[in-house]
Formats: C-alpha cells, structure tokens, sequence
C-alpha cells in the first residue's frame, strides 16, 4: 500500500512546490523543458526497462500507473531543479545545487525500491544511478540553454 501513497504524496507535495514557489523560469520554459525530461525518461525506459529489463515501475511490463512518474513526478523534479537554479552563483555553488538535487533523487530512488513497491531493480543496482543523475540534470541545462538561446534568437528575427 506504501506504493500508491508514495507516488501520491509525491505528485501532491510537488504539484503544491511548483504552484506556490516564486517563478524564475517562464511558463514556456517549463513547458518545453519539461518535454525533453519526458522524452528523455520515455527513451531510456524504452531500453533499459523494456529491451533490458534492467528495473521497472511497479509491475513488469506496460501499465497505466506507471503515466503518473513519466508525466507528473520527472517533469516536477525538472520545473524545480530549473526553477531554483541558481544562474549567477559560482562554479562551485553550481556544483553543490546539481550534487544535492542528485543526493534527493538517488534517496528517492532507494526508497522507491527498498522501502515500497514503486520501483523494481532487476539487474540495476542503486550505484549505478550515482553517476547518473549529475549527468542527466546536467543535461537538463543545457537543453534549457539550448531552448532560452534559440528563443532569443526568434525573437530577435521577430524585431
């Protein structure tokens, strides 16, 4: 039952932290950014969870439940992980903020698998996913300013 009420009170707790945080990133980059997480996500799932079957959300296979992680929890986890980016701080700081918010995920992950039945190693063990997550929110960045760069670039053809 721990499951449904960790995937739950995630969607719930970061559905409340995206709606009453301050803004510091545009409705449109949370849109566009939060499309490439998803994309992102879909196709290393296509491989590791499917061709590989590496892990899985909740039960082997295809299932509806598993939507709720693809399009609430990693699109939430990204608006965040952008939102209090902080843009101005020092190599240093940059370092620390990608190494706490990928300390937070490899947490979440341990206790999606060792303490629910939310997440299914089969293959995948948790250190794997260290290395990982620096990487992937790294890459978050510089879709973000691949996405701000090309959206001044419009706008400036727009003048």
């Amino acid at each position: 039952m721990f499951i449904i009420y960790l995937l739950f009170i995630t969607v719930l707790i970061f559905g409340l932290i995206i709606y009453f945080m301050p803004k510091k990133i545009s409705y449109y980059e949370m849109y566009t950014t939060s499309l490439f997480s998803t994309v992102l996500q879909l196709i290393t799932d296509v491989y590791l969870e499917f061709k590989y079957r590496l892990y899985w959300y909740f039960s082997p296979g295809v299932d509806y439940i598993t939507l709720w992680v693809v399009f609430w929890i990693f699109p939430a986890v990204n608006i965040m992980f952008l939102n209090f980016y902080p843009k101005t701080g020092t190599l240093l700081i940059k370092s620390l903020y990608i190494l706490g918010w990928s300390l937070f995920a490899i947490s979440y992950e341990g206790v999606a698998v060792y303490q629910s039945d939310f997440f299914h190693y089969n293959g995948w063990k948790l250190v794997y996913s260290v290395p990982v997550y620096p990487v992937l929110y790294i890459l978050l960045l510089l879709n973000w300013k691949i996405i701000n760069k090309l959206h001044r670039k419009n706008y400036k053809l727009r003048q």
